[in-house]
């Protein structure tokens, strides 16, 4: 556990399934808007939502509205909180990193569709990997421990 015994309080558990369910929102989000962009047909093997009966362009709509769903319930349950401010700025972070990682892997998509294939690189991948995954998966999680725990170290 990274917070001290008498930090372990039911509601800071609370409060940290909260911020879990913020993240998983997040990706949430991210997805319905991965979607249109990829003009995908299935995630995890079921129909997309944009794809579902008179959804459609809709559906970006529904994305703006699951972000601003993570704000709402970070205001709601948070405000209070000393470390609110990190927060909020954690969640700006990343999804600015995760909209960046998208973009370069739209533009190594659209330079396929044009044969042009000197985009296809490792460096490239990576890139898309870090930033339009990683840091919502992986770095926000433990960065949001972190700072309702009072660690505050940036390595």
């Amino acid at each position: 556990m990274l917070s001290s015994p008498s930090d372990q309080t039911d509601e800071n558990l609370r409060l940290s399934y909260i911020l879990g369910w913020c993240v998983e929102i997040l990706q949430a989000y991210q997805l319905v808007l991965d979607d249109i962009m990829d003009n995908a047909i299935t995630r995890r093997g079921r129909p997309c939502w944009y794809r579902h009966n008179d959804i459609g362009l809709m559906a970006v709509n529904d994305g703006i509205l699951l972000e601003q769903t993570i704000y709402q319930l970070i205001k709601k349950y948070f405000k209070d909180k000393p470390y609110y401010i990190h927060i909020l700025e954690l969640f700006y972070d990343v999804t600015m990193k995760t909209s960046m990682g998208q973009c370069l892997d739209m533009l190594t998509a659209n330079s396929f569709k044009t044969k042009k294939l000197e985009k296809y690189t490792m460096e490239n991948y990576t890139a898309i990997v870090k930033y339009k995954t990683a840091y919502y998966s992986f770095f926000l999680p433990v960065c949001l421990a972190m700072r309702m725990t009072n660690i505050n170290d940036p390595e």
